[in-house]
């Protein structure tokens, strides 16, 4: 379809997956399942497989991701020439893939792992397994032809991941009017407030000094440095006292941080603020499916939307199999807004 049809015609059926969608207040229901095959019937419409409630609990998950990549890949081909900004959202799964491929042959499997399905948008070959170098030829992962020995898979699976950022940064960056300025302060958002909490948990949890925790930020320009959109906003609370209320109050994302209640000891909790994001990000995902119909940032906040559906189902999930009631269980993902 040409760009103008494909996109009215995707937002039409996008916003009608989305009336049957688990975001939002319907997330509740998925807390309300008793037992891991309501859960299943809810979901999916269909009798659960008579399968072991461990094995249940995984096939839920990888059902509920594998209908969610299908049905963004098959919006993606419908267009006559998909923009890159769409194509880029599939970039993190060949990361992910990669990663998985390379951890493998560094293991010295005989076995080409099972990888995400992308169909006909994944830039790597498998047919070529175990070549490496054939695997990623023509790809945006190129460079990685070679096969990784132990101590430097990590190295090579920050550089994946920063890679993608940048994709996905400067893909956004090209989109033009209001709906390209919206989404890249999506993308802001979610790079700013994934690095901070890194930040955090590496103060928090591993006593690291800053020289050591500002390479291991993502970033979207040569360096994590202060003049990086990404990284600058971490970099600047580097020295910032973890156990300082005032502080925080003060932040320009305070409304992400953990309340203070007086009387009591209190510390930064990077938990909180990620949960909180959590909410935030699909929030902010709905305006931009509902403000620019038609567009491809409306697609990719249907895609983010999804992606919170997916955090509501795993919660759901392990929920039911630690026997947690359902109010416990949506405070872990942040709470439930409309």
């Amino acid at each position: 379809m040409d760009k103008t049809g494909a996109g009215a015609y995707i937002f039409a059926k996008a916003n009608g997956i989305l009336g049957k969608s688990f975001t939002g207040k319907r997330a509740q229901k998925l807390f309300a399942a008793k037992s891991l095959g309501e859960l299943w019937t809810l979901l999916f419409r269909s009798q659960p497989p008579m399968v072991p409630e461990v094995m249940l609990s995984q096939q839920i998950e990888e059902k509920a991701f594998s209908d969610f990549t299908n049905q963004f890949v098959n919006f993606i081909s419908l267009y006559d020439k998909p923009e890159e900004v769409l194509k880029d959202q599939l970039l993190m799964y060949d990361g992910e893939n990669l990663k998985e491929l390379g951890a493998a042959l560094c293991k010295g499997e005989p076995k080409c792992p099972a990888v995400i399905s992308l169909k006909n948008y994944s830039s790597l070959n498998y047919a070529a397994w175990p070549d490496i170098k054939k695997i990623t030829k023509g790809s945006p992962f190129s460079w990685y032809n070679k096969v990784p020995g132990i101590h430097e898979q990590q190295e090579l699976d920050f550089k994946i991941d920063i890679q993608i950022c940048r994709h996905l940064w400067d893909s956004a960056a090209r989109q033009k009017g209001e709906a390209g300025e919206a989404l890249l302060k999506l993308y802001r958002q979610e790079f700013i407030i994934k690095n901070i909490v890194w930040v955090l948990r590496l103060r928090l949890y591993y006593n690291m000094k800053a020289e050591d925790i500002t390479k291991n930020l993502i970033y979207v320009t040569d360096k994590p440095g202060h003049s990086d959109p990404i990284a600058a906003p971490a970099l600047k609370i580097l020295d910032w006292p973890l156990d300082e209320y005032e502080v925080w109050s003060n932040w320009r994302y305070a409304s992400l941080v953990n309340p203070y209640e007086p009387g009591t000891v209190w510390q930064i909790d990077p938990i909180w603020i990620e949960k909180r994001n959590r909410v935030e990000i699909n929030r902010k995902a709905a305006m931009l499916f509902h403000q620019f119909p038609g567009e491809p940032a409306s697609l990719i906040g249907w895609y983010k939307m999804k992606e919170f559906e997916l955090s509501c189902i795993r919660t759901a999930v392990e929920s039911i199999r630690l026997n947690v009631n359902p109010e416990e269980a949506m405070d872990a993902i942040g709470g439930i807004n409309g």
